[in-house]
């Protein structure tokens, strides 16, 4: 019979260390060339992790513990995502609201003069995207949008080849576009920002104001009953379909922790996102993917991120 094709040697001797710090939660990976993790992921509780006025100190200890726990490989690189905003050059963290310590902080110097390997720091939802891509395969593509949903809303443009990153690096802030008529304030300072109406804490604020007697993880179980929650979803529809009438991109990457709930309308999402498309395009040709719910998604991200800029 014929020989069957042997499989290369996966190089495990190397691995780009995966950094996803959370508002909640803080954890540290190792990613191999083939993207298979170094296991086991360490974690930590973000809050107490970083109360502190220098976090590139604490940073550098849980690195070290890190690599002194996986001895059979060598570090190339440190790449970490940030719930905030980072400068173009990757270095710095502009403004990071839920992690204040970050906040017009310089990580990666520090970081790679004492590791002496290269460092990134990076806005979270790119790296999230960069795992996506990787995962449906579509790293090729001439545009992507991703929305996550989670504790905020998330945006990452994929675009003729590159990341949008923009003059000062922050492109894709969709959370704060202005609401018409809205004049609630918004952490970020200013007044009527998309995200106040439609992300986790959104609808945490809809729950407790509108129908405190049912559990977060179970409101999109009372969906057709519930009108506020469509005004949610409408809302949502609105924001995501502005990008997409402008970019008129190639995949739609939905995810984060309120489009993984129990019982979310994805379909109504997504049917609303095409009642406000342009006809007879985008809106004929849209492609919908769910992102990936995988718990490290972070640190596989900030690994495929990481791989390929080396």
């Amino acid at each position: 019979g014929e020989k069957a094709m042997t499989q290369p040697e996966a190089d495990h001797t190397r691995y780009i260390i995966g950094i996803d710090i959370g508002g909640t939660n803080c954890r540290i990976g190792g990613v191999y060339p083939d993207l298979k993790l170094a296991e086991p992921v360490s974690k930590y509780n973000s809050r107490v992790l970083f109360h502190t006025g220098e976090p590139e100190k604490v940073l550098i200890e849980i690195i070290e513990d890190y690599i002194l726990a996986h001895p059979e490989g060598t570090p190339a690189g440190i790449c970490i995502g940030f719930p905030g905003t980072v400068n173009k050059s990757k270095d710095t963290v502009i403004s990071c609201p839920n992690l204040l310590a970050f906040t017009d902080r310089n990580i990666a110097g520090p970081l790679g003069e004492h590791f002496h390997i290269p460092v990134v720091a990076e806005h979270d939802v790119l790296l999230l995207l960069s795992y996506d891509m990787a995962l449906l395969g579509i790293q090729d593509t001439d545009c992507v949008v991703s929305f996550y949903l989670g504790t905020g809303l998330g945006n990452g443009i994929y675009i003729h080849g590159r990341f949008l990153d923009g003059k000062n690096g922050v492109s894709g802030e969709l959370g704060h576009i202005p609401v018409y008529g809205k004049t609630d304030p918004c952490p970020c300072g200013n007044i009527g920002c998309a995200e106040l109406y439609c992300s986790g804490r959104a609808l945490e604020r809809l729950r407790e104001a509108e129908f405190p007697d049912i559990a977060l993880e179970s409101v999109f179980s009372y969906y057709d009953s519930l009108p506020q929650l469509h005004t949610f979803i409408d809302y949502m529809a609105m924001a995501f379909t502005t990008e997409i009438n402008i970019l008129d991109p190639d995949y739609i990457i939905l995810a984060g922790g309120v489009i993984q709930m129990k019982d979310f309308p994805y379909d109504g999402l997504c049917r609303q996102i095409r009642r406000y498309a342009r006809k007879p395009y985008p809106a004929q040709t849209l492609c919908f993917q769910k992102g990936s719910n995988h718990p490290f998604a972070g640190i596989l991200g900030a690994g495929v991120y990481m791989w390929n800029k080396l």
